[in-house]
């Protein structure tokens, strides 16, 4: 799978290079943060745990995360390389019945090349990408020893990225991306935000929405199966 990582991004860089001379380019630098929290399950050396919350500690079960991208567009190809990074996900947890707590990192990388459609007040990019996730985790179940895992999953995923001029500088964004199954080693991977962006001349914008994100696993009942979800804040530069 690191061979096609490795193939993806020579394609990627080789098929833009071909289309460079041939138009201007336009550079996009966006970092964000993201508070949210996290449901569903992990498994961790074949022990499935369980995620709690409790939905009176709505705000303290918040985890922090930040995010990445970078995408280089021309009138005929657009390219993405994003990055997301949460550590320290505290959770409650069951296991067979048994209470414990789980601690998680998270990174997610994924590069694509695209198309772009339109231009000026609405611009819809689409892509194909590889989507890489590197998950650590540590379990504790009540009166047992630590217990801790690492797992690389590689999925396929087809994006979409909408951008839609609601009223003069202020704009609709609307992130989306849905893969696995063939190629993948999810079953089903999702990422989706809905954000309202308001833009400071030609190169800087903030930008404020909430994203849900997770893996399916769901062919076999003692797999992963999470999610998490929650708000964004987001810095844009163009260059």
């Amino acid at each position: 799978m690191k061979i096609k990582i490795l193939l993806l991004v020579m394609l990627c860089v080789n098929a833009f290079a071909a289309q460079k001379k041939a138009s201007s380019e336009e550079l996009e630098f966006v970092v964000s943060g993201w508070a949210a929290w996290m449901r569903g399950a992990v498994i961790v050396n074949g022990q499935k745990a369980k995620v709690h919350r409790d939905s009176e500690d709505y705000f303290n079960d918040l985890n922090y995360g930040g995010s990445g991208e970078l995408i280089l567009r021309n009138s005929s190809m657009v390219l993405l390389g994003a990055v997301d990074y949460f550590d320290n996900i505290s959770s409650d947890v069951t296991v067979n019945g048994q209470q414990g707590s789980l601690d998680s990192s998270e990174l997610i990388g994924c590069i694509a090349v695209g198309y772009p459609l339109g231009s000026g007040y609405s611009t819809m990019d689409f892509f194909i990408g590889l989507q890489t996730l590197r998950m650590d985790n540590t379990l504790q179940v009540t009166g047992s020893t630590k217990q801790s895992q690492s797992t690389d999953i590689y999925d396929v995923v087809f994006m979409m990225r909408l951008k839609q001029e609601l009223f003069s500088n202020c704009y609709l964004n609307i992130p989306l991306s849905l893969g696995g199954g063939y190629l993948s080693d999810s079953e089903f991977v999702y990422d989706v935000a809905v954000q309202l962006m308001y833009q400071f001349g030609d190169s800087f914008d903030v930008r404020a929405g909430y994203r849900i994100s997770g893996y399916d696993f769901s062919e076999d009942a003692s797999a992963t199966d999470f999610y998490q979800q929650g708000y964004t804040l987001g810095l844009g530069m163009t260059f």
